[in-house]
């Protein structure tokens, strides 16, 4: 075990787990969180959010570095459970559980990958595979008392990001969050996920705005849901070993929002290097 800072906060996690390198290599890792969270929070005073994939709490460090918000962790691994509920001890206001989450609730045949640090699941009937019960965001919702002010949702989950936004369509629609996510096309390759059909579904509840940042968390560009070519481009660009950008982490922004998207995406443009003259 390591003791590993992010921000102000310190958290104990296992030297194999990767987010150990990542943040003493670079402190200023998801940066861009932090950044949309004191954004959000001007806008919305009683802010809260909820973090699906939240490791080993190193995001919920980020969020409440800065601002000290309610905030719901999600993690189905059972080591990085574990190790999640430790870290989050020095908060208030922060609760865990333990599940998984996708499109629909019902039990799933699947095999792991990554287990104990960055668990991958693969849907499949073979040898090894064990059954996992999987859980829609809209079910979880109608099972706990999340608070309406959940304007936020970032989510890492290894290829089922937009699996987990199709099953949070009821939410999203009453809600309208910010939502931060990964769209790893290697890893939803591998499960069969096509992900274009998830932003349509997006723009169809109303989302307007895009922030795409590379997978080492540098702007990339924003974008309007409505500029449907340049999407594409982006996306198949994006082919994980293949391509020069492994993954986007995209930020979708409702038009509630559209104000704090033109915040966020010129507040990424200023993190930039200056540009040459």
């Amino acid at each position: 075990m390591v003791t590993t800072q992010i921000g102000p906060f310190s958290i104990q996690a296992p030297r194999t787990n990767p987010a150990t390198a990542v943040y003493e290599d670079h402190p200023e890792h998801m940066e861009e969180l932090a950044g949309l969270v004191t954004l959000l929070k001007e806008k919305y005073p009683n802010l809260s959010a909820m973090d699906i994939g939240a490791n080993i709490g190193d995001t919920a460090c980020i969020i409440k570095s800065a601002a000290d918000i309610p905030l719901v962790c999600i993690e189905g691994d059972d080591v990085t459970f574990a190790q999640l509920q430790q870290n989050i001890r020095q908060f208030e206001s922060v609760s865990a559980h333990k599940l998984f989450l996708g499109e629909k609730t019902g039990d799933v045949t699947a095999t792991f990958d990554k287990v104990g640090w960055n668990t991958t699941i693969q849907p499949v009937q073979s040898a090894g595979a064990r059954t996992i019960k999987i859980m829609s965001l809209d079910d979880f919702v109608a099972s706990e008392p999340i608070p309406a002010s959940c304007k936020l949702l970032k989510i890492d989950a290894e290829g089922f990001d937009c699996s987990i936004i199709r099953g949070a369509a009821k939410f999203l629609q009453q809600t309208h969050p910010v939502i931060m996510f990964e769209f790893n096309r290697e890893n939803m390759s591998a499960i069969g996920e096509k992900g274009l059909d998830t932003l349509a579904m997006l723009q169809n509840l109303g989302y307007s705005k895009l922030a795409f940042h590379d997978c080492n968390g540098r702007f990339f560009t924003g974008a309007d849901f409505s500029e449907e070519t340049l999407m594409r481009d982006l996306l198949d660009y994006s082919d994980g070993k293949l391509g020069s950008i492994y993954y986007f982490d995209i930020t979708a922004f409702h038009q509630d929002d559209d104000d704090v998207a033109g915040r966020f995406i010129a507040a990424e443009r200023s993190r930039r290097p200056q540009p040459l003259n």
